[in-house]
């Protein structure tokens, strides 16, 4: 019953954030600096065409009026219509965000599980020269830019040892008949998806695997550790079902401080690879200002984020009641 109340809560709060963020999208990018028809209005257009284009737009309203405009669409699934393709903002981020969870959703779960399992090992070794390898490496890919090893690793597997394609989800022309299912787990999508893969899982790994080691280290220090060794639980017993169990809590709680290095991560490395997915659609749509675009993907992303942060805590109140009682 505790944990329904803390969840209804957090449904609470996420709305009204929701409602914040509406808002806030629409003013943020009216604020932005020069005419927002700029890209459908050309100089040296007819004047009556340009009107008749801004009009068609609804860029020519009073600002209040485009809010409620905007919001009545929003509320009915619409973000507009892009400048630069002339398609519903909607249709063209739904297959956007498709792409980009067939990227990041692997890269996160298996950051997470190699990350939390290095993190065991390196909270738990006995060994100084194992523990400094996983540590030292860990240390290094943090500190490493995404952009530098995105590019370097493009330039090492795809130009120099050509192991695997250079760019896109697909080679042109080789996409067949296939569809769904069939089409993403391909052979040629696969190999296509490898490196960018790759890359993000090794972007995201570093902190839960340096979260685990500490909260292992912490954690075997404690009464119920040193109880447990005394009444002759084996080594393995105590660290995989009793220490690690409490050590994973501090990694759940990372999740949500880690959306803005996901979504970072996500842009630098689908412009890098070329991969159609949302942060290339961010890149393409402030290029092109193409502001409908902007503010429909900033809006997804912000929601995207709400909502799993909020789903998070609510895990977190589920593993550790200590949450919603408080």
């Amino acid at each position: 019953m505790a944990l329904l109340r803390y969840a209804l809560g957090r449904g609470v709060q996420m709305l009204v954030t929701l409602a914040v963020v509406v808002p806030l999208t629409f003013a943020l990018f009216r604020a932005v600096p020069g005419d927002p028809s700029a890209a459908v209005v050309g100089p040296n257009l007819d004047p009556s065409v340009a009107a008749e284009l801004r009009r068609r737009y609804g860029v020519d309203e009073p600002l209040a009026v485009q809010f409620l405009k905007f919001a009545g669409r929003l509320l009915q699934g619409d973000l507009g219509m892009s400048f630069q393709y002339k398609q519903p903002v909607g249709e063209i981020l739904a297959d956007r965000l498709v792409n980009t969870v067939l990227l990041v959703v692997p890269a996160i779960v298996l950051a997470l599980v190699i990350g939390t399992a290095l993190g065991v090992l390196a909270g738990t070794s006995r060994h100084p020269l194992l523990v400094g390898v996983v540590r030292n490496a860990a240390f290094v890919a943090k500190a490493s830019p995404i952009f530098w090893v995105a590019t370097l690793a493009l330039l090492l597997f795809s130009y120099r040892l050509n192991l695997v394609p250079a760019i896109g989800m697909r080679t042109p022309g080789l996409a067949g008949d296939a569809e769904g299912l069939a089409a993403v787990f391909s052979t040629d999508f696969l190999h296509h998806l490898a490196l960018p893969l790759v890359v993000m899982t090794v972007y995201f790994i570093p902190e839960p695997l340096l979260t685990m080691r500490t909260a292992m280290r912490e954690v075997l220090h404690e009464d119920f550790i040193e109880l447990g060794r005394a009444t002759g639980l084996s080594r393995l017993r105590i660290v995989y079902r009793h220490a690690a169990r409490n050590a994973l809590l501090p990694v759940v709680t990372l999740m949500p401080a880690l959306t803005g290095v996901i979504i970072g991560g996500q842009v630098i490395v689908e412009t890098v690879f070329s991969w159609p997915g949302m942060g290339r659609a961010i890149v393409e749509a402030v290029n092109n200002f193409d502001y409908p675009m902007m503010q429909g993907v900033f809006l997804m992303t912000a929601v995207l984020a709400i909502v799993v942060n909020t789903v998070i805590d609510i895990a977190y109140a589920y593993l550790d009641p200590r949450v919603r009682l408080a």
